[in-house]
């Protein structure tokens, strides 16, 4: 290789050696998880109710459309959302959602016995329907700010609904990061079961 030939080359060789440096120092993408609503220890001791439970036919809840995505989505603005660098969900949000949910309204209605699937053979007793309105993460306040719908329906062939409401929720992260944004919807799917329960508690 002649010397003319070696300084022509040297952009390309700087350019892919910068390239492969910035490469290497990429910081490695978080994979997301929602934390666990009900400890494995609560969930084993937990004390089964005499007698037949009651059969509670449950749907998955029903979340912002916008926030279904594999990127970790906040509320930057009013009308905009943003991104966490380098942040994704482990699995479908939805899925997570809807078992951490499960999870913390089984804790709360012991004499009941949860239906997720292919209900209709169980001879349910009710349905629970659940819609998240708003699941908003301000990330400029570290706050989540939600609403939902909550609405208990009875199993007839034209279902009525015995008990229904809507609920707010102000939840606040304890530091500017997704981490603290993922324990923030499970403390939300805490709250929001513990308001599904009282519905069915008063369910005739």
């Amino acid at each position: 290789m002649t010397a003319l030939t070696r300084w022509a080359a040297w952009p390309l060789h700087a350019a892919l050696a910068a390239l492969l440096a910035g490469c290497a120092s990429a910081p490695p993408p978080i994979l997301l998880t929602l934390p666990p609503a009900v400890s494995s220890a609560a969930a084993t001791t937990m004390p089964a109710a005499p007698g037949t439970p009651r059969v509670l036919a449950v749907g998955r809840p029903e979340i912002p459309e916008y926030l279904v995505a594999r990127r970790v989505r906040y509320r930057a603005e009013a009308s905009t959302l943003g991104e966490w660098p380098d942040a994704f969900w482990a699995e479908r949000i939805e899925v997570s959602v809807g078992r951490e949910f499960n999870a913390a309204l089984r804790e709360r209605l012991p004499g009941w016995r949860l239906c997720e699937a292919n209900c209709s053979e169980q001879s349910p007793a009710a349905s629970l329907q659940v819609v998240l309105t708003r699941m908003d993460y301000v990330r400029g306040e570290r706050r989540l700010k939600a609403s939902a719908r909550i609405m208990l329906w009875s199993t007839e062939r034209v279902p009525r609904l015995l008990q229904g409401g809507g609920f707010a929720y102000d939840i606040a992260g304890d530091a500017d990061t997704p981490q603290s944004q993922a324990a923030t919807v499970t403390e939300l799917l805490r709250r929001v079961a513990a308001d599904a329960a009282a519905l069915v508690a008063k369910a005739p």
